[in-house]
């Protein structure tokens, strides 16, 4: 990453959990550390560039009482991260157009004059205001350019020029611009504990160094491989249940391993291919598009109920997975499940 080595040590803490964007971060962790927080942010940046995440780091230094800013040891700070601190209040849009209403506006006008429950502050994060109609705009106005000193808003947009130009000229605007291709890169091999750098440096420079598009990225690519490798054990499954052989289908059943996720899945498939099957069994196989090789002979030699009673069971097993169910275990119970019974 970036040298922080001029940052101020706040800085350099939001450094470690948030890439790129030096001049952004060196401003805040100045504001944090001095103990001058503005009253209003405006913070702005293409989505998928940690618009949320940065307004979440701002309410933490706004709340944190640690010994030293953001070192993350008292309870402001845990419970920000968490999610579940009472003077962080999260405003988000609704309907068609995903706008934050002047109703909403309204009632956080009124929650902002209550005192913090916990903290010395109240913060408010105001997501996605793109799209919030001068109405409402002009309702937050009131309560936006004269904040009780207990509070402070922070909105999150793609462009402050969205807002109106009154909003604007009273908040503190910060740009999250795309970060290096490499400091990405790095940042995304680091969080996601990747052993495989090049994947992250492939993603990053798809997304042109947005770090959210990265993730995206490389979350569906992870998908479409678990998806690809959930279909092969599948069908390696569906051949040793047509076979007979019961070594060969505890062999394929042995291929889930102890991936817990990918036995969710197995379940899943497996239980759509015997859905099939059944149809065969009852002669409404027309009803079928392209139902496969192994699902006509499995349907023609197994009777429905047998089908069915081997469905259940998998649905069973399946909900064993949600409590720690051990996975030598899964799998042979899986295998026992599948053997082909007349």
């Amino acid at each position: 990453m970036l040298s922080t080595v001029d940052s101020c040590p706040t800085a350099r803490r939001i450094s470690r959990e948030f890439c790129g964007n030096r001049e952004a971060v060196d401003a805040v962790g100045n504001m944090i550390e001095s103990g001058r927080i503005p009253h209003a942010f405006i913070i702005e940046g293409a989505d998928g560039s940690g618009k949320s995440t940065f307004a979440r780091i701002i309410a933490r230094g706004a709340m944190c009482s640690c010994r030293e800013p953001l070192l993350g040891e008292c309870e402001h700070c845990r419970k920000v991260r968490e999610n579940i601190h009472p003077d962080l209040m999260l405003v988000t849009g609704s309907g068609k157009i995903n706008a934050i209403s002047i109703e909403s506006v309204r009632a956080m006008r009124k929650d902002a004059m209550i005192a913090p429950n916990e903290a010395d502050k109240r913060v408010f994060v105001l997501e996605d205001c793109d799209n919030m109609l001068p109405a409402a705009q002009n309702a937050f106005l009131k309560i936006f350019e004269e904040a009780p000193p207990h509070v402070v808003f922070i909105m999150t947009c793609r462009s402050a020029m969205n807002l109106l130009t009154t909003i604007r000229s009273r908040g503190r605007i910060i740009t999250l611009n795309p970060v290096d291709i490499s400091e990405g890169a790095e940042y995304i091999a680091n969080e996601l504990h990747m052993a495989d750098p090049e994947s992250a440096s492939a993603a990053c420079l798809r997304s042109g160094g947005n770090i959210g598009e990265a993730l995206r990225l490389l979350g569906s690519e992870n998908a479409s491989q678990a998806a690809e490798k959930a279909d092969e054990v599948t069908r390696g499954i569906l051949e040793a249940m047509c076979s007979g052989s019961e070594l060969e289908l505890a062999v394929k059943c042995a291929a889930i391993g102890k991936d817990r996720a990918l036995g969710g899945m197995v379940c899943g498939l497996l239980c759509e291919y015997l859905r099939r099957a059944m149809m065969v069994s009852i002669g409404a196989q027309d009803t079928l598009e392209s139902p496969g090789q192994e699902v006509m002979r499995l349907g023609a030699e197994l009777p429905a109920e047998t089908v069915i009673e081997q469905i259940d069971r998998i649905n069973e097993l399946s909900e064993m997975l949600r409590i720690n169910i051990s996975m030598p275990l899964f799998n042979t119970r899986l295998a026992i499940i599948l053997q082909r019974r007349k």
